[in-house]
C-alpha cells in the first residue's frame, strides 16, 4: 500500500501520481517478483505478473481502489486521508510487496467496512464451488441489499436508500456480464484474497481453488457493522493470523493498569511526533491515534485491543491525571475529537 506515502502531507495532481506510481513501480519490480514467485499460485505460462503496474491506466486503476478504501481523496488534487496517514506510517516488511501485520490489519478492516458485500459473496461461491456464479452472485446481491434497504427505511435514511436502491440497479445493468463479472467483480477480490493470505492454493491452469481453514470468521455477520469492526474485529484477526505473531497474543483488557498507562503513554508520545501539525503541535485527531494504537498494539506489542476497552481506558486515565492529556470526544463516529498534550 505505496500509493498514500507517494502523496504524503501534499496536494499532487492525479497525473503527476499516475507518473510516480509507475515509476516506482518500474524501481520495485525486481521485489514484485520476488513476492510472485513465493505466492501459493500455480500460474499460466507466460502470463504477466499479478498486481504489475506498467502504464497509467493500470495506475489509475489502483489509485481508484486507493481512494475507494478512503486511504486518499480526490477532487482536482489528490489528498491523503487521517487513515491514509496512519497506513503510511505503520512500518514495512523489506519487501513494499510484502504487507506487514499492521497494515494488513487495517487493510482487511477496510474492505470489510467498504466491500464486505461483495467479498462475502465471492467467498460463498468459492466455498460452494457454484456452477451459475453470475446468477449466484447476482441473486446473492440483491438480496442483501435488499435486506439493507429495509434496515435502512426503518431508520429514515433516505440518503442510503438511495444509494443502495442505485447499486441495485446497477447489478442488473452490466454490460457484457461474464465480463465485467470475471474482470471487475471476480479477480480484484481473488488478488486482495491471495495477498491476505485468504488462499492456500490457486490454480489458475485450472481455475480452482483451496481456501484457508476458518476463513468463515470474517463472514458470519449478515450484515457488517461498526461495533464488530472496532471491537470484535481485532480478536477475530489476531486469532485467524496466529501464526504470523512471535509469540501468544495478549488481549487488552487482561493488562494490569500500570501495564496499560505504560502503553498508552508511549502510544500517544508517538502519535504527537507522527501526527502533529504545523499549527498544532500538541494536538492530534482521536481518529488517528485509535487507528494508529489498534495496528500498533498489533504489530509491535502482540496485543489486540477492540476500540471502546482502548477509549474507555484512555478517558480514565486522563480524568484521573495518570497520563498528562486532555481528550476532547465528539458525538460523531465519523470524527472522535482530539486528543491534547497538557
Amino acid at each position: 500500500m505505496i500509493i498514500p506515502s507517494l502523496v504524503s502531507d501534499r496536494e499532487i495532481s492525479p497525473k503527476t501520481l499516475e507518473q510516480n506510481l509507475v515509476g516506482w513501480a518500474k524501481q520495485n519490480r525486481s521485489f514484485l517478483r520476488l513476492y510472485s514467485s513465493k505466492l501459493p499460485v500455480a500460474n499460466i505460462k507466460r502470463s504477466p505478473l499479478t498486481g504489475e503496474i506498467t502504464n497509467p491506466d493500470a495506475a489509475r486503476r489502483y489509485i481508484e481502489t486507493c481512494r475507494e478504501l478512503g486511504f486518499i481523496t480526490k477532487l482536482r488534487k489528490v489528498q491523503i486521508s487521517k487513515i491514509g496517514r496512519v497506513i503510511s506510517i505503520i512500518p514495512e516488511r523489506d519487501n513494499p510487496f510484502e504487507l506487514s501485520i499492521g497494515k494488513l490489519f487495517i487493510i482487511l478492516k477496510r474492505l470489510l467496512e467498504k466491500d464486505y458485500d461483495v467479498l462475502k459473496t465471492i467467498h460463498k461461491i468459492l466455498l460452494r464451488g457454484e456452477a451459475d456464479e453470475i446468477d449466484f452472485f447476482r441473486r446473492e446481491l440483491q438480496r442483501i441489499l435488499s435486506k439493507k434497504i429495509e434496515m435502512a427505511a426503518q431508520m429514515n435514511d433516505f440518503y442510503l436508500i438511495d444509494k443502495l436502491k442505485k447499486s441495485l440497479k446497477s447489478i442488473q445493468s452490466w454490460e457484457s456480464a461474464e465480463r465485467y463479472y470475471r474482470e471487475n467483480i471476480k479477480a480484484p477480490r481473488l488478488e486482495w484474497m491471495l495477498d491476505l493470505q485468504f488462499l492456500a492454493f490457486w490454480n489458475k491452469r485450472s481455475n480452482t481453488f483451496r481456501l484457508m481453514d476458518n476463513l468463515d470468521v470474517f463472514f458470519e455477520k449478515e450484515v457488517m457493522s461498526y461495533e464488530w469492526l472496532q471491537d470484535i474485529y481485532p480478536y477475530v484477526f489476531s486469532k485467524f493470523y496466529s501464526g504470523v505473531f512471535k509469540k501468544k497474543m495478549g488481549h487488552w483488557p487482561n493488562l494490569s493498569p500500570k501495564e496499560k498507562i505504560g502503553i498508552l503513554e508511549n502510544l500517544l508520545n508517538n502519535s504527537m511526533q507522527m501526527f502533529k501539525t504545523v499549527t498544532d503541535l500538541d494536538r492530534i485527531s482521536a481518529d488517528e491515534f485509535f487507528e494508529y494504537s489498534l495496528a500498533s498494539l498489533i504489530q509491535n506489542n502482540d496485543i489486540a485491543a477492540g476500540l471502546s476497552d482502548l477509549e474507555k481506558d484512555l478517558t480514565n486515565f486522563v480524568a484521573s491525571g495518570e497520563l498528562k492529556f486532555r481528550y476532547v470526544k465528539t458525538v460523531s463516529k465519523a470524527d472522535r475529537g482530539y486528543i491534547l498534550r497538557i
